[in-house]
């Protein structure tokens, strides 16, 4: 119902904002979404794309941007991300960016008054502070990390909740001065699909698997930007039985490859393509071998699907390698030989794979979607607006909110 107002439907609604430059904010998104409609069946849920307020030239030329960086030039996104001189300068080129956009996100709130803004990214999330900072806007701002390291561009005095990943980065939070009543450590959100417990020998079937052989999956990021044909060559060094699975994400060139390699290799190697059925893949093998984005290595702890961590990006992956592999929840390999290994060693039913198993029960959240749910919808029922500079009154703008994907309860 593209331009009704929630005071004319009598629905709350919760706008959720992520960036679809990558996949995993998008799939938390999903996550949360999906846990607010089942949490309450009364909300009005807007998903929104923040490339939908771009120029479409602009959302492409950043897309491209990224994908540029993530397989070309590492070193300069870990410059960007780690380099705390380079806050500042970011924010003020926010602050910029965000002159550009703000007339449509401004109206696109006053059009759906929502109780709750949640964001699944740190860029989102800086711009939705902005806004609720303006005179008029009341609603609650939460902020949904996706790693398990949280940096320091998350932080903005006008959220109101973070709902962070583990009790370590919950501690951090609150040692940069964020009030403790502000936080909640709830973990990072997956799809109730990776909660299921499915048949491994069906899927094994149904995706040609089967056999007595264990399988390795192989995956590369949304946009397979691993060199997966190195690792399936240096597995197929290995003198054990088992078969190798790859997932290819969109890097279309890597699936030619993939293809064209089976034929040397000694190993049974079966070549996927991006799908939106990942859940399926890990319940149908024995271990993963992938990079390590913070939505990925959550849905594997959910599955209980042992981890071998590969070719992290310079930033948030670093992190999540070093606390997963730390806690002994996955083993980080610097290199294709000793990941291969490392693999082998945890498709046998031994000591490491068992103490693997142990860690990631320890820190993984199956309940995590459905937890930040509840904590969202409490937060609007109980009127939660930290932020002290907010006035909560009702805005009267009236756009037409077509950038954004409405659901209504029934819909």
């Amino acid at each position: 119902m593209p331009g009704s107002n929630p005071a004319v439907t009598g629905f709350k609604t919760i706008l959720v904002i992520y960036v679809s430059v990558g996949q995993g904010h998008r799939r938390a998104a999903r996550a949360v979404e999906e846990a607010l409609r089942a949490g309450d069946q009364t909300l009005r849920i807007v998903s929104l794309d923040l490339l939908e307020l771009w120029p479409s030239g602009t959302a492409r030329l950043a897309a491209r941007l990224y994908r540029a960086l993530v397989r070309s030039a590492p070193a300069v996104w870990a410059s960007i991300y780690h380099r705390q001189g380079l806050v500042e300068r970011n924010y003020r080129r926010l602050r910029t960016f965000h002159r550009l956009i703000r007339r449509r996100l401004v109206r696109l709130i006053g059009e759906l008054n929502p109780a709750a803004v949640v964001c699944t990214q740190a860029l989102p999330c800086a711009l939705a502070a902005r806004c609720k900072s303006r005179p008029g806007e009341g609603f609650s701002l939460v902020a949904v990390p996706t790693d398990f390291r949280v940096h320091p561009y998350w932080i903005q005095p006008e959220v109101d909740l973070y709902l962070m990943p583990t009790r370590q980065s919950a501690e951090r939070l609150a040692g940069r001065g964020v009030e403790p009543e502000r936080i909640r450590e709830t973990g990072i959100p997956v799809r109730t699909v990776f909660t299921r417990k499915e048949n491994r020998e069906l899927l094994k079937r149904k995706y040609g698997l089967a056999g007595e052989s264990p399988t390795v999956l192989l995956m590369g990021g949304g946009e397979g930007s691993v060199s997966l044909e190195r690792l399936a060559t240096a597995l197929d060094g290995s003198g054990e039985r088992f078969r190798i699975a790859a997932l290819t994400g969109r890097n279309r060139k890597q699936h030619g490859r993939l293809r064209a390699l089976r034929s040397r290799l000694r190993h049974p190697l079966t070549v996927f393509d991006f799908t939106d059925l990942v859940e399926e893949l890990m319940s149908a093998v024995e271990v993963i071998v992938t990079k390590p984005g913070g939505l990925t290595c959550a849905e594997a702890l959910v599955k209980r699907l042992p981890l071998v961590l590969v070719d992290p990006l310079p930033g948030p992956e670093e992190l999540n390698a070093e606390f997963l592999s730390r806690v002994g929840a996955a083993v980080y390999a610097p290199d294709n030989l000793r990941a291969a290994r490392a693999a082998v060693e945890l498709l046998r039913e031994g000591d490491r794979r068992r103490r693997v198993l142990a860690a990631m029960d320890a820190v993984r959240k199956p309940d995590a979607a459905r937890d930040a749910a509840r904590m969202i919808i409490a937060s609007i029922a109980d009127g939660l607006n930290i932020y002290k500079g907010s006035i909560q009154t009702v805005s009267p703008n009236r756009v037409i909110a077509s950038v954004a994907k409405q659901s209504l309860p029934g819909q």
